[in-house]
């Protein structure tokens, strides 16, 4: 069983606490945080948007075909990761609960992710499937190009070379 972000979200719902007495006069509303909550929600939520934007413009980069900054956004996605991650586990440290607003909010965020992530990894599959089609067809050319039409008693073509994938130089 796989845990989403959706469910470490849900793991930091506040406890629920029965209702105390009313408190005598008008008082300020609490927004049920601290500021150290809240900067780490924001860092966090911070970190979300950015990955999404990542993962929407590496997208857009694989629709049109444009390859060449593909490592660079590995690289970006990876240090993100690093960060949700780091403020996940800082929130669970501190014990910080989040209030249903701040929840709500941060589900959205989640929502817009998953769907970037969900678009971006059919790209990076359509991608993937491409270049190993075009890697088996470049080594039956090749196979087929330097194969000296004899066989040998099993049956195999005869070749004076052995072609793998592992020594065919294709770059895109």
């Amino acid at each position: 069983m796989s845990v989403t972000l959706k469910d470490l979200i849900h793991e930091f719902a506040p406890d629920r606490v029965a209702d105390a007495a009313p408190a005598e006069g008008p008082a300020a509303p609490d927004p049920g945080y601290d500021g150290a909550t809240a900067l780490l929600v924001r860092d966090f939520l911070d970190a979300v948007e950015a990955l999404s934007a990542v993962l929407e413009e590496e997208s857009a980069c694989i629709a049109a075909g444009m390859l060449d900054r593909l490592e660079a956004f590995a690289h970006r996605k990876a240090a993100m990761a690093e960060q949700l991650e780091g403020a996940v586990l800082r929130a669970r440290d501190e014990g910080i609960r989040l209030p249903d607003d701040l929840r709500a909010m941060t589900l959205e965020r989640i929502d817009r992710l998953e769907r970037a992530v969900t678009v971006n990894a059919s790209g990076l599959v359509a991608l993937r499937k491409a270049v190993l089609t075009i890697n088996r067809n470049l080594l039956t050319a090749l196979e087929k190009a330097s194969s000296d039409g004899t066989y040998a008693r099993d049956g195999q073509a005869r070749r004076p070379v052995e072609l793998s994938a592992s020594g065919l130089n294709a770059s895109l």
